[in-house]
């Protein structure tokens, strides 16, 4: 058997042909292997580090950019004298990241002057924020913990921007805070009705606040800036800003110090009286703009869950009957339809009979003999029947309407009525006489005041107004459009109301009480019977009011109050309203600088003697001139 050889093979031999490589050539073709691998590696950083440089380093920094609201602020409501009614102010949310404040740990220093933990985890951060804004610990605890998870928990929703520096300056990982803006109003209840709030998820409700959102309203902005891994902005990142653009400043015609001064008068007597409400406006005579306007009860503007009903203006929106107020009415038609003269004598019954129903005066008296100008001074109901009596329905309806009963005022705020002036048509057999003096319509409190103003402005109504102007971020004022007026009645005829007016806050009047010592005013007292709304009859209690003007030779403001169903005192207008009345004219004449009189006031006789002979007239006496009851029914 032949042994097999073991020598080197010619490189013909089988086995290289087979492909056995060489240990030189697989070295190679490894080395190759490994530079095509490097070559990638090396092609692939290249088009990182540049071609795609930019791509994948914004795509790293928008993972860390945030973006936040920047909040506007609502523009400012002044009072006329440029006075803060309704501001906003920068407030903070302290908001934190629940997953983030887990490891805080809360050091102080020690006597020693080394900084130790004394405490950790949500507790001490609960403790913090607790200490510095005086939030309930166990509340901003509990935010953090409950529920678990979640990566965001307000934990202060209202604190004002230092306690954000001293809760910033406690470096709590985690903790950070949201801009926002609070509505504060300086006046708190005595301006709350007029001027409204905001609510809820700010929104403007009610209001001056509704009615003029859109000027007060401002843009908000947004800005864009750059976090690290703690969740907190990196001060030297990026940084944008789109500003905020704040909302026009809102000037009204109110007087702040007035408004104050009425609320408290108002609040002060329905208290006194033990009346359900109170209301009371001063309003300029020659322009129509409002220097205050309240009532009471009213509410905190601050205070948004109230009950809905109570957040009301009920100076604009209630309605009632104004009782003998409107008797200027009645007697301005009887003079400017020629009926009658400021001394046409009439002698008032003790009783009288129309449409089957017996009327009398609110006391009883004897048979007077008053002038004209004297029925109206007393506010005898019959005197006014008697010479009411001698204008038809529709003239007596369509004065009313002249002096804008039945008519929204144009002042703009919402909720406020027209009031309700039946027509003739659906009038019973009573009503033409009670709509003499007064009963069986219904107005407002500015319908009213519009009587008064009309006859103070010598016969011109002008449109109650209560926003002067607006005022941009750059200071420029701009004059609200003011509605045009319209004459209502004659000088002539303004003048006469007016020395007859004269003597109601006198002693010969019905409300000496409204008298301003050193000022002559002119004024009217009402005691209207209320109708009681569930019983639909006339059993609510009265309404009492005084409305007037000062200084009665050059009046300057009108000024109304009315108080509603008082229980106690009197409740008549002279005595529950007059002094009301008196004590806002005196102020508001005074604050203006408004001299008081130096001449004694204009004398008027309310009274004739009906045995005193007509001078030309031989036999003939006032008594047999006069308007007299010659009825007993009709």
């Amino acid at each position: 058997m032949a042994r097999p050889r073991t020598g080197p093979r010619s490189p013909s031999s089988p086995a290289v042909a087979a492909g056995v490589a060489h240990p030189a050539r697989r070295a190679r073709a490894l080395m190759l292997g490994v530079l095509i691998v490097l070559s990638l590696f090396a092609a692939q950083l290249v088009r990182l580090q540049g071609l795609d440089a930019a791509s994948v380093s914004a795509a790293a920094l928008g993972e860390r950019l945030q973006s936040r609201t920047i909040p506007a602020a609502r523009g400012s409501i002044t009072d006329v004298h440029g006075g803060d009614l309704a501001v906003s102010v920068e407030r903070r949310r302290i908001v934190a990241d629940p997953t983030l404040v887990v490891d805080y740990e809360r050091k102080e220093e020690g006597p020693d002057g080394e900084r130790r933990v004394v405490g950790t985890g949500y507790a001490a951060a609960a403790q913090v924020v607790s200490e510095i804004t005086g939030a309930d610990q166990s509340e901003v605890l509990s935010r953090l913990v409950e529920p678990l998870g979640e990566q965001y928990a307000v934990l202060v929703a209202d604190a004002s921007p230092q306690e954000w520096q001293e809760i910033k300056a406690a470096n709590i990982r985690g903790v950070s805070s949201e801009e926002l803006m609070r509505r504060e109003y300086p006046l708190g209840e005595a301006a709350a009705p007029l001027l409204g709030w905001i609510g809820s998820g700010e929104m403007a409700a009610g209001g001056i606040e509704l009615v003029k959102d859109e000027e007060l309203t401002g843009e908000p902005g947004e800005a864009l800036y750059e976090i690290g891994q703690d969740g907190q902005r990196i001060s030297t990142g990026v940084y944008e800003e789109d500003p905020a653009q704040p909302g026009q400043d809102l000037r009204l015609t109110l007087d702040a110090d007035l408004q104050w001064r009425a609320y408290d008068a108002v609040r002060t007597r329905v208290k006194e009286a033990g009346a359900l409400s109170g209301y009371a406006a001063v309003m300029d005579v020659e322009t129509g703009q409002l220097r205050a306007l309240t009532s009471y009860p009213a509410f905190d503007p601050s205070e948004t869950t109230q009950d809905a009903a109570a957040m009301r203006n009920a100076a604009i929106e209630d309605v009632y009957e104004p009782g003998s107020t409107s008797k200027l009415i009645t007697a301005a038609a009887a003079l400017e339809e020629g009926i009658m003269e400021p001394d046409t004598p009439i002698e008032v019954p003790v009783t009288m009979s129309r449409a089957g129903t017996r009327f009398k005066d609110a006391e009883p008296h004897p048979v007077e003999y008053l002038t004209f100008g004297g029925v109206l001074a007393k506010s005898s109901n019959m005197g006014t029947i008697l010479y009411g009596e001698k204008l038809s329905d529709q003239q007596l309806y369509d004065w009313m309407r002249r002096f804008g009963i039945g008519d929204r005022t144009g002042l703009g705020l919402p909720g406020e009525s027209a009031g309700l002036v039946p027509e003739p048509s659906t009038w019973s057999a009573t009503t033409r006489y009670t709509f003499m003096f007064g009963q069986g319509l219904s107005g407002t409190l500015l319908q009213q005041m519009g009587v008064f103003q009309t006859i103070a402005n010598d016969g011109v109504m002008v449109p109650p107004s209560i926003v002067a102007g607006t005022v941009d971020e750059d200071g420029r004022y701009s004059a609200e459009a003011q509605k045009p007026d319209r004459r209502v009645i004659t000088e002539e005829t303004a003048q006469s109301l007016t020395e007859i007016m004269q003597q109601v806050p006198s002693t010969q009047g019905t409300a000496p009480l409204a008298a301003v010592p050193g000022y002559h005013v002119a004024g009217k007292t009402s005691t209207a019977t209320r109708v009681d709304p569930e019983t639909g009859r006339y059993n609510g209690g009265v309404t009492s009011s005084f409305m007037g003007f000062a200084p009665a030779d050059d009046p300057k403001y009108v000024v109304a109050v009315v108080v509603q169903r008082p229980t106690r005192i009197s409740e008549f207008g002279g005595v529950i309203a007059g002094p009301v009345f008196a004590d806002l004219m005196r102020y508001a004449l005074q604050k203006e600088g408004i001299a008081p009189a130096t001449t004694p006031p204009a004398e008027f006789e309310i009274e004739f003697d009906p045995d005193e002979p007509v001078p030309g007239q031989k036999g003939v006496t006032l008594g047999d001139l006069a308007i007299k009851d010659e009825r007993t029914d009709g």
